[in-house]
């Protein structure tokens, strides 16, 4: 239980499904906290948190692990600014020891 300053918790807004939908301030009295407010942290490490009534799960499908992976997979193989700018420079040196007749 995250606890804030003046007796408040941090409590996680869930849908019908149990994702989280919001992220919500829970004051004063603990007694009552509506049935849609978790109060129990989330773990971390999952890429979706999904409550299942006792406790967190990942609630990623096999689809979005195969989409979620792929763009990162797509993102690891786009070149740096860095990279794009070595590759230009050596473009234009090439480009010019060509018009020099340096290398054919």
């Amino acid at each position: 239980m995250e606890e804030s300053s003046n007796d408040k918790l941090i409590g996680y807004a869930i849908d019908d499904n149990g994702f989280i939908i919001d992220t919500v301030l829970v004051g004063g009295n603990f007694d009552y906290i509506y049935s849609n407010v978790i109060t129990v942290p989330y773990n971390s490490e999952y890429h979706r948190n999904r409550w299942d009534g006792e406790k967190w799960i990942e609630g990623e499908t096999e689809e979005e692990k195969t989409e979620r992976e792929s763009q990162q997979l797509l993102e690891s193989l786009k070149p740096s600014p860095d990279e794009i700018a070595d590759a230009e420079l050596e473009i234009k040196m090439l480009t010019m020891l060509t018009d020099l007749g340096v290398i054919q």
